[in-house]
């Protein structure tokens, strides 16, 4: 039975975020009494509910909008989770990790060697040149078969050969794999994999610089993720390259404001390293699938180093992925972290629910801003994708369709407020503002602001002049 069921907020204000489903289970919803209260008003006050029978199953609680699972609506029966799976509520996208999930048998196929042992100068690779390259598996000789009988020595050869083909499939497709991962490593380095010399910082200096890398092949896909920050330049740096199905490679830089750089120094210098010993590689269960997390950090005269093989280590994941977090933020990159297959996935769900929302927007002022974020995530979901699936077409036509409706929307409300100011009826002017920031929550919106503004000056008047 898997007690220690995770929720990883992959869309939604709060994507980044994890929530925990305890042994015995947990409703959703947006009641306080839920056990994960959702700040939500598309959900139910008790939306779903995920509990063990042992395996894990998410149950739909009567909801209002649905619970979906991978995209399908879950009606009158439970459905089962494992990990990978995507769970939709409302605005709320969830992937489902069970990190003590037993993995399914799977058919035996040539094993290839484990990657090479990295050298110490290898480990800090991420400041310097990295050298590191995937090695081509040897082929495994097919095994003579032996014959019982004469008379069944061609119904056997038969089985024979295509037992050989499903063997075989797995590992040209991993050498093919491993070939590109090669070739990847030779190419001229691009700006973000040039050299950079380790250089301690002048001591007691609360300055920091850090280098992240993550990079996973499996029997489909390599992706190469790497992040770093120079504090001399002040620039942040993203280099991403996922080749598999589709290829997706792109670079993206920014200088850090003076906030950023403050939230990363707090970050990297309240990092409890001590918790986090030295990380000893193992070997992926399959032997196929290779995952590394490099990570090194400079802090003052003091330079850090992890390495991590195929191993889950709880302080050195969480920094690694506030990192990543960081780094979504500020280089507006979120779904730089996920595979071509998921952003695909996430793109279709975020159209659902842009759909829900559109057919709702009679019922609520907040419905229609509701499918615009949903538009704009499916869209930011799918940005880095050559060629584009056909999802960015209707995604794109319908957030120009929500805008245009929204800004209507906004010039009747905001007219209807300077009528009401002109005739010193308060009130109305009150009501309309605050519809105005019913439709438009976001304080960012010069639109939100401008009407925050107006409230103010209306209440004001208001007091003044005494409720009418």
């Amino acid at each position: 039975m898997n007690s220690n069921l995770q929720l990883l907020v992959v869309a939604g204000k709060e994507a980044g975020k994890t929530f925990t489903v305890p042994a015995h289970g947990a409703t959703l919803g947006r009641s306080r009494v839920a056990d994960i209260c959702l700040e939500d008003d598309a959900l139910s006050r008790q939306h779903c509910r995920i509990y063990f029978a042992p395996q894990p199953y998410v149950e739909d609680l009567d909801s209002s909008n649905g619970t979906l699972l991978n995209g399908v609506a879950v009606k009158d029966q439970p459905a089962p989770l494992v990990t990978g799976d995507i769970l939709a509520i409302g605005a709320w996208v969830f992937r489902v990790i069970c990190p003590t999930e037993v993995q399914a048998p799977i058919a035996p196929s040539p094993q290839p060697p484990s990657p090479p042992a990295e050298t110490t100068e290898e480990k800090v690779a991420l400041f310097g040149e990295s050298s590191t390259s995937a090695q081509e598996p040897e082929a495994t000789p097919a095994q003579p078969i032996l014959f019982e009988q004469e008379a069944d020595k061609a119904t056997e050869a038969k089985e024979g050969a295509d037992r050989f083909k499903k063997l075989m499939f797995p590992l040209i497709a991993l050498l093919v794999l491993l070939l590109g991962a090669v070739a990847f490593l030779m190419l001229g380095e691009t700006e973000a994999q040039k050299p950079r010399q380790v250089r301690q910082l002048p001591a007691n200096t609360k300055q920091v610089e850090f280098a992240y890398e993550r990079f996973s092949v499996d029997a489909r896909h390599l992706f190469r993720y790497v992040l770093t920050y120079d504090v001399t330049s002040n620039v942040l740096m993203l280099d991403v390259n996922d080749l598999g199905d589709a290829d997706r490679s792109f670079t993206k830089r920014v200088e850090l404001p003076e906030e950023a750089k403050k939230l990363l120094t707090k970050i990297i210098l309240e990092a409890e390293l001590d918790e986090i010993g030295e990380l000893f590689p193992e070997r992926s269960a399959d032997g196929v699938t290779f995952e590394r997390r490099t990570l090194t950090l400079v802090r003052g005269t003091e330079v850090w180093t992890r390495v991590a093989e195929n191993v889950t280590h709880a302080a050195f994941n969480d920094l690694c992925e506030r990192l990543e977090f960081f780094a979504k933020n500020e280089l507006n990159v979120w779904a730089a972290q996920y595979s071509v297959a998921e952003l695909e996935t996430l793109g279709a769900e975020q159209l659902e629910v842009a759909r829900r929302y559109w057919e709702q927007r009679d019922l609520g002022d907040e419905k229609l801003w509701s499918a615009i974020v949903a538009y704009k995530q499916g869209l930011s979901a799918l940005e880095t994708l050559n060629p584009k699936p056909a999802t960015v077409t209707e995604l794109s036509a319908g957030l120009r369709e929500a805008e245009t409706l929204l800004a209507t929307r906004y010039e009747e409300a905001l007219f209807q407020v300077e009528q009401a100011m002109n005739t010193q009826r308060y009130d109305v002017a009150v009501q309309q503002l605050q519809k105005i920031l019913r439709m438009i929550p976001d304080r960012d919106d010069a639109r939100n602001r401008q009407a925050s503004e107006k409230l103010l000056t209306v209440e004001q008047r208001r007091g003044k002049k005494g409720v009418r």
